[in-house]
């Protein structure tokens, strides 16, 4: 009896299990965060009046107004010039023949009155876009030209005479061109102008001398063209 206590009392305690150390936990990877692009700037479809005026002599009046297209990548389709030309007994509308504007292109528009016109003090212009095309178009480029006055010089009321330049422009052979003349004084402010219709030549180049109407000797003439739709 005595043998079995001392026994059981030298048996020690149990030993406990060993416990398990948690693996470290490796470091969340970097997520890559994409950095949004600036979205491109809305394009700017808008036809805008740089100016405008008339030339007169005689019983003829040229309304006169020099467009450009603001887009970068479109072009201004079936573009309407209306005039409102002011007389000292009212007013006379007319509307020039349509035309396009290539992206960033400038064009001189006009218009013949006659004596629905006579007697003009003034006038005012408004474009209107029939549609937007996207891309380009081929362009007449124009640009400084000579004034040479008629005869007689002056006439009863303003100048006639003659703008002549040279223009160029991938235009097929035989297409129908209109070249339009704008002049100014020394200030910069319309003061005549006039209109040609012409068959472009078999060449990347063609000269034109256009019929022109000034309401006084301008100091600047300027060529420009495009194709008749």
């Amino acid at each position: 009896m005595a043998l079995l206590l001392t026994v059981a009392g030298c048996g020690g305690s149990t030993p406990r299990p060993a416990t398990a150390t948690p693996s470290p936990t490796p470091p969340a990877s970097a997520t890559a965060t994409a950095t949004a692009s600036p979205s491109p700037a809305p394009e700017n479809q808008q036809v805008t009046i740089v100016s405008f005026g008339f030339g007169a002599y005689d019983l003829q009046v040229y309304p006169i107004a020099v467009l450009h297209n603001l887009a970068s990548a479109h072009t201004a389709s079936q573009v309407i010039v209306s005039f409102t030309v002011k007389l000292s007994s009212g007013t006379h509308q007319l509307s020039a023949e349509p035309v396009s504007l290539a992206p960033g292109e400038t064009l001189g528009v006009t218009a013949l009155c006659t004596d629905s016109c006579d007697g003009a003090t003034g006038v005012q212009a408004a474009a209107t876009v029939g549609s937007w095309v996207a891309g380009g178009r081929s362009v007449i480029t124009g640009g400084a030209a000579s004034w040479s006055c008629g005869s007689p010089c002056p006439g009863s009321r303003g100048y006639q005479g003659d703008v002549t330049g040279s223009l160029s422009g991938k235009v097929p052979a035989g297409m129908l061109v209109g070249y339009t003349s704008v002049c100014v004084n020394s200030g910069g402010a319309i003061v005549g102008g006039g209109l040609l219709p012409a068959v472009w030549p078999d060449a990347s180049s063609a000269s034109a001398s256009v019929p022109t109407l000034v309401t006084t000797q301008p100091a600047s003439c300027q060529l420009y063209g495009t194709e008749v739709s």
